[in-house]
């Protein structure tokens, strides 16, 4: 694994101070957009269940209220979700036209759903649907972080637009990558499996984050939590050898990492989803003693969700990758 980190064998060693610099500028907004998505969508995910379980019980109005209330959060999710994964792909383009269209597209995209959530929350305040400027219903500024959040989409769209002209007029040390294999199938075929990996990657970071105050580690069920956690982790992990090891790479030893590391996570994960599994049979009482919050599906559905969505993902990813 060490020559995966060796300077040489990746692409930032042929770049000069400004493709550096870019290059900076392109995992800082990554970042960013990832952070705050895997939080705002585990919300979206954790309250889907919560009007699921309402219109299960007989109340389906109240499901209706909470999702209408609730949908400009949600839009801001998916909004900082799109920027990460466009800022990704233009970053990874194939040529220079590529990665114009990619910021011109991704940032009238990012303009458009400005408007449309600024455009919703006023509405909402004039008709009475949110009771003030800060109501504090879903989070303690709301509607107020998200009317910013989204003028915030609005200046980053135009920035985008701007950013896509300047590529147009001046030279860029960026490397240009090719992802696509020679029929082109790469796109249809590892493109929607790759979006399902980011998706259980964004809610195994805020799982992770979320669980130092939700799992118990101090009381019965230590083991059982610790298990939850690294299988919530792993998820987050293989999203993040992807795109900081597997995409930063020269072509040259791509190959030999997506085995390697496919292997690596394969085991892995085989060996913690083991011991996950061995834990719920040690302590079946645990998922509702000790991950009350980190498994809505499992509480509203009365299912083992976790065991079989997250099973597939963290066992099925690294067994594609190689």
């Amino acid at each position: 694994m060490r020559e995966f980190f060796a300077r040489p064998n990746r692409l930032v060693f042929d770049l000069g101070d400004k493709g550096r610099r870019e290059r900076f500028f392109y995992h800082i907004v990554f970042a960013v957009t990832f952070f705050a998505g895997a939080f705002l969508f585990w919300e979206f995910m954790y309250e889907l269940w919560n009007m699921i379980g309402a219109a299960a019980s007989g109340s389906p109005e109240k499901a209706l209220e909470d999702f209408l209330r609730m949908l400009p959060l949600t839009l801001t999710g998916f909004t900082l979700i799109y920027i990460a994964i466009f800022t990704h792909n233009a970053y990874r383009a194939g040529s220079a036209a590529s990665r114009r269209n990619k910021w011109k597209a991704g940032g009238i995209v990012t303009i458009v759903m400005g408007l449309v959530i600024a455009g919703y929350i006023i509405t909402g305040l004039v008709r009475g649907e949110y009771a003030s400027v800060v109501e504090g219903y879903l989070t303690p500024l709301f509607p107020l972080d998200v009317m910013i959040g989204a003028v915030l989409f609005i200046v980053f769209g135009f920035v985008s637009l701007n950013y896509a002209r300047l590529l147009r007029e001046e030279p860029r040390e960026l490397n240009y990558v090719n992802d696509l294999s020679r029929s082109g199938r790469r796109l249809w075929v590892f493109g929607p499996l790759k979006l399902v990996s980011l998706l259980f990657g964004l809610c195994g970071f805020a799982a992770c984050v979320r669980g130092f105050w939700v799992l118990d580690f101090t009381h019965g069920g230590v083991f059982y939590s610790v298990m939850l956690w690294l299988n919530y982790f792993t998820a987050f992990a293989m999203a993040a050898a992807y795109k900081y090891v597997f995409c930063e790479l020269k072509s040259t030893f791509r190959q030999k990492a997506a085995v390697r590391l496919g292997l690596f996570f394969l085991v892995t994960n085989f060996i913690l989803f083991g011991f996950f599994m061995v834990s719920v049979q040690i302590y079946p009482e645990a998922p509702n003693t000790n991950a009350f919050g980190l498994l809505p599906i499992d509480f509203t559905a009365s299912m083992n969700a976790f065991a079989v969505l997250y099973g597939a993902n963290n066992l099925l990813t690294p067994l594609i990758a190689v």
